[in-house]
């Protein structure tokens, strides 16, 4: 681990920096879970100075978590608030910094967010109380781990009858055997603690005399995350879980209700009706969300199209053919033939690892060719016993031997990629086209020989691809202008 010294951040107590070994030895030892509480942690005329620029309450920065305004407001944007918090934001982006956090907690490679989302400034007024909890686990925007939460406090003459003290929970969801720890949010004391899947904190109901309500809890945030994670720790990605406080532990049966306990009963139910509300309406937006991307799904299949040539035209939506060239084991698509069609043929590729199978191709539903179709690239061709007119329906049925298979660990039907679909037409439409197709053929035999050679290269085998589809783009254009279906161009260089 980097070896940091006062000198290079000395806004952070000598203190802090001459016991950093011992108090890491605590953090990784706390139970609950790991944690340690750091008295003086700023240098003592730094901490006054952050306390004195310290933001009066924004009720523009006081939005709770059911979109009302609350009693605690968030200033996540430090470096606006003065100088000395523009010091600190530079405090804490630095790698000095970084490495001493990483020294203080066996956490290394720690980073800020530098966006500071949730943390900053908190600033919390009577009668706010903060559920136990366990912190959102992954910023997805920047895919990172939130690793390690590290909270100064700045009031000083805290008293603990006035409530608001950290709470670290075994586990807040079996209250009857819940371990508590309490730390005072005492001027310049801060805590530092993992955050996890079972690193539950919160604090309990801020309750201030009657001529101290002018004070508040006060507070810096600050959250550090790393690229990774040990793999025992790594969960699905979530938000913020909270559990709502229990009854009081006075309240038993027998027990008489005072004003005082019935108004803090219907409190408690309150909050938890304010969460069962907003749980109903994230479900809803979640809803909406997926059957939106669902519905943009099904358009985007329809969309589809086979890799069609010859003269024919895709005609409406494609079943089980896939954007991406993958065809269901069964397809089906509408096919407008713009010259009768007397053969079919089709080009296309199945993984090596795959089981070996036979291909169907049925047209209007009557069974025109079966093929057996072994791993790697195929090629199949079926000859109609009349020339197809007008617009026919063909259908792709594939059937493995053995179909306990998945490609790449799609779990979408898949049977093959359709490399192309070739329609054929009965007369010959110009004596130069054999020699084209003859030219086409043996520079799709060079180029599939390159292919293979280079699958482990996806970028030059999509080069190589878009080469083919461009040398039959020129096919097509030159049989056109022979056919005098395309306007006269001048000479291709």
């Amino acid at each position: 681990m980097a070896s940091v010294t006062f000198a290079s951040a000395p806004e952070i107590s000598e203190t802090v920096w001459r016991n950093a070994d011992a108090y890491r030895d605590t953090f990784l030892h706390a139970e609950p879970f790991k944690h340690v509480v750091i008295e003086d942690f700023f240098e003592p005329s730094f901490a006054e100075k952050l306390l004195t620029d310290f933001p009066s309450f924004d009720l523009k920065l006081a939005t709770n978590e059911f979109g009302q305004t609350g009693g605690k407001a968030v200033n996540t944007n430090i470096r606006t608030i003065s100088s000395v918090y523009q010091e600190l934001y530079r405090l804490i982006a630095a790698k000095s910094f970084l490495d001493l956090a990483s020294r203080l907690s066996g956490i290394p490679d720690l980073i800020l967010d530098p966006k500071m989302y949730g943390g900053g400034t908190h600033d919390n007024r009577h009668g706010q109380e903060l559920d136990p909890h366990v912190d959102f686990n992954y910023d997805e925007a920047q895919k990172l781990h939130r690793r390690l939460n590290l909270i100064v406090y700045l009031n000083k003459d805290w008293k603990t009858e006035w409530g608001g003290a950290l709470e670290i929970h075994s586990n807040p969801r079996e209250p009857a055997t819940n371990r508590i720890n309490s730390y005072d949010p005492l001027f310049n004391r801060c805590v530092i603690f993992e955050t996890n899947e079972r690193s539950w904190h919160g604090f309990p109901r801020i309750d201030l005399p009657t001529d101290k309500r002018h004070l508040s809890r006060k507070s810096i945030s600050i959250y550090l995350y790393t690229k990774d994670r040990p793999a025992e720790e790594i969960a699905p990605m979530h938000g913020t879980f909270y559990v709502q406080r229990p009854l009081p532990r006075h309240i038993q049966a027998g027990y008489t209700l005072t004003e005082q306990d019935l108004a803090d009963v219907q409190r408690l139910l309150s909050v938890r009706d304010d969460w069962i509300k907003t749980y109903q309406r994230m479900e809803l937006e979640k809803n909406r969300e997926i059957a939106g991307k669902g519905h943009l799904i099904e358009d985007l299949r329809s969309h589809a199209l086979a890799p069609l040539t010859g003269y024919i035209l895709q005609d409406g939506r494609a079943e089980g053919l896939y954007g991406d060239g993958w065809v269901a084991s069964s397809a089906k698509l509408q096919i407008q033939a713009l010259e009768p069609v007397s053969r079919i043929e089709l080009r296309g590729y199945r993984p090596e690892q795959a089981p070996a199978g036979r291909l169907r191709i049925a047209i209007d539903d009557v069974l025109a060719a079966e093929f057996p179709v072994s791993t790697s690239t195929f090629e199949v061709s079926a000859e109609l016993p009349r020339p197809l007119t007008g617009t026919f329906g063909l259908k792709l049925i594939f059937e493995p031997e053995d179909d306990r298979h998945r490609a790449g660990g799609d779990d979408r039907d898949l049977a093959f990629v359709l490399v192309e679909l070739r329609a054929f037409h009965p007369q010959s439409l110009h004596p130069d086209l054999t020699k084209y197709r003859e030219q086409l053929r043996a520079a799709e035999r060079t180029i599939e020989e390159r292919t293979a050679w280079a699958r482990s290269n996806e970028a030059e085998a999509e080069a190589l691809g878009k080469h083919v589809r461009a040398l039959w783009s020129t096919f097509w254009v030159r049989l056109g202008g022979k056919l005098g279906l395309l306007p006269k161009l001048g000479k291709t260089p």
